[in-house]
């Protein structure tokens, strides 16, 4: 009787244990299985630089996208391949990511900053302009808050 409670109890550990890592995949993609429409992406803003790395994860049911280009740029993307994290480590992002809105109020407000990182969101924009300060905007680009990291 103990043996078979000790190996009911080793099974509910074990089914525990799996349920918690659940059925998540992440996998080293070509830059040709990215969706078009981060290629697309990649290619307007970064058409100089060439894609060393590509990941896909599966999360939930969700693909989402990673990539990283031969300047050290992060990128991540949805299943639909639309942008959600730039990061342009050492340098600025190219012109046009940003909308002009947000991009107008940070010239406003931080003259001399430039936006090295950006993060869609639910709800709006995470936008990191390098001087320790990440800046927190909706979705229609009105500015919220600024925080220090």
């Amino acid at each position: 009787m103990k043996m078979k409670m000790y190996m009911v109890m080793l099974a509910v550990i074990a089914a525990s244990l799996l349920s918690l890592t659940g059925c998540d995949d992440e996998r080293e993609i070509p830059y040709s299985k990215l969706p078009a429409a981060a290629k697309n992406f990649i290619e307007t803003y970064f058409p100089k630089e060439s894609c060393v790395y590509a990941q896909r994860e599966k999360e939930d049911g969700r693909k989402e996208y990673e990539a990283r280009l031969s300047n050290g740029t992060e990128l991540e993307f949805n299943q639909l391949g639309e942008w959600k994290k730039v990061d342009c480590k050492f340098s600025t992002l190219p012109e046009g990511i940003v909308p002009q809105k947000i991009k107008l109020d940070i010239q406003t407000r931080y003259q001399a900053a430039g936006i090295y990182k950006a993060e869609r969101e639910y709800g709006g924009y995470e936008i990191s302009i390098g001087n320790g300060l990440e800046l927190i905007y909706s979705e229609d680009g009105t500015f919220i808050r600024e925080e220090r990291y």
